[in-house]
């Protein structure tokens, strides 16, 4: 009789167990893939399913089908207009695109604007802290540094009096030097509108969710038509009337964090134009 000392006893796996073991891996790690992708935001997710969408249409799919793959979004982009905000494609992610679909299902639309300003606010503002710190590689804030951060200031201890009526102006500004920098003159320069410009360009060169999302806020909102002299303002974040003085409830933190949202918008798109021109100027001068 032959004893082995010090080895265990090695039990020989069936070749379903390993199967089963295998299957178990690939499940976990199709799992763990899928949770990290619905947790990236919109922006990195949504023109890969635009993609999807025409080449279903292209190979003769039943509208249907592909409504299915839209009918989230569309809901989303309405229920969000529905309380005066846009699609944000840089903080919209799986689950918080739930939550803000659960609210407007359940009807507390009101939650909406506590929801993101929550979301703002989490670990002191970090997000919007981050987002600004890109803009000052633009030129155009170069002179305008200060401007920012006392109404960043402002919009963090809830002076929205001050934050709002001090980023406003930039909106407007950022919009005139984008359109003389990158769009195309127009031919009566005197009626030129510089909000509907760039609006029309971002829809062109954002996926349609975002950019039909973002001309809707600012045509409805920001830039929509005020008569100051009859009627009632179109929004209480209306820079024709909170810049003339005509409407006094604009401070809240809600339209303050959608005045720095829309200027973020703006100045990221400008960064992406400049850095894309920078580039081809780049290839253009190793050919």
């Amino acid at each position: 009789m032959s004893v082995t000392i010090g080895t265990a006893p090695t039990k020989t796996r069936s070749v379903g167990e390993f199967i089963r073991d295998k299957a178990r891996s690939f499940l976990l790690a199709l799992g763990e893939a899928a949770r990290k992708f619905d947790e990236l935001p919109l922006e990195n997710k949504q023109e890969i399913k635009e993609g999807l969408v025409k080449l279903l249409a292209m190979s003769g799919q039943h509208p249907a089908t592909i409504k299915l793959l839209t009918r989230e979004d569309e809901e989303l982009s309405r229920i969000l207009a529905d309380q005066g905000w846009w699609v944000l494609p840089k903080d919209i992610n799986g689950p918080v695109k739930r939550d803000l679909l659960g609210f407007g299902r359940e009807g507390n639309v009101d939650e909406i604007d506590r929801y993101l300003c929550s979301l703002f606010n989490q670990n002191d503002g970090a997000r919007l802290k981050e987002r600004i710190e890109t803009w000052f590689t633009l030129p155009f804030f170069a002179d305008r540094k200060q401007i920012v951060l006392d109404g960043l200031e402002a919009h963090r201890v809830g002076k929205w009096t001050l934050s709002i009526p001090s980023i406003l102006p930039l909106i407007d500004g950022l919009m005139r030097r984008f359109r003389k920098e990158h769009l195309r003159a127009s031919k009566n320069p005197r009626k030129v509108i510089h909000d509907t410009r760039f609006a029309e360009y971002y829809r062109r060169k954002r996926p349609k969710l975002f950019g039909k999302s973002l001309a809707t806020f600012m045509h409805n909102h920001v830039f929509a038509f005020y008569d100051l002299n009859t009627g009632t303002p179109p929004s209480s974040i209306n820079r024709h009337g909170i810049l003339h003085g005509e409407i006094p409830n604009y401070a809240t933190e809600a339209n303050s964090l959608k005045v720095f949202l829309l200027l973020d918008t703006i100045s990221q798109l400008a960064l992406t134009v400049e850095h894309g021109r920078i580039r081809s100027a780049r290839r253009k001068s190793l050919t």
